[in-house]
């Protein structure tokens, strides 16, 4: 329920607006969340579906928060190494190419 009134909602209400071309709306929304200020003049002139997509690439980036992911919840190559070096080479398991793998 909380989920749906702060977080859905808003993202839905940004998308419709920007899709139905409700450019006042839409800015409007925009300026509370502070992202006009991050938006290039060039981007504010777009229409449409690739407005919606630059809003949305400038106020929620996708890509900062699975980097993050990626650092905090993958396990480190040297760790990951050790415990994958069964599946990465498929001869004996104890001679030296399988011990420098691990």
């Amino acid at each position: 329920r909380g989920f749906v009134q702060f977080i859905y909602e808003p993202i839905k209400q940004v998308i419709e607006a920007a899709m139905a071309d409700k450019r006042e709306k839409l800015f409007a929304m925009l300026d509370k969340l502070k992202v006009t200020e991050k938006l290039k003049p060039e981007d504010k002139e777009l229409t449409g579906k690739p407005l919606m997509k630059r809003v949305m690439q400038t106020w929620l980036p996708a890509h900062e928060a699975l980097l993050e992911m990626m650092v905090y919840h993958l396990p480190s190559p040297k760790t990951a190494q050790k415990y994958r070096a069964e599946n990465l080479y498929e001869g004996p398991a104890d001679d030296k190419y399988a011990e420098a793998i691990r």
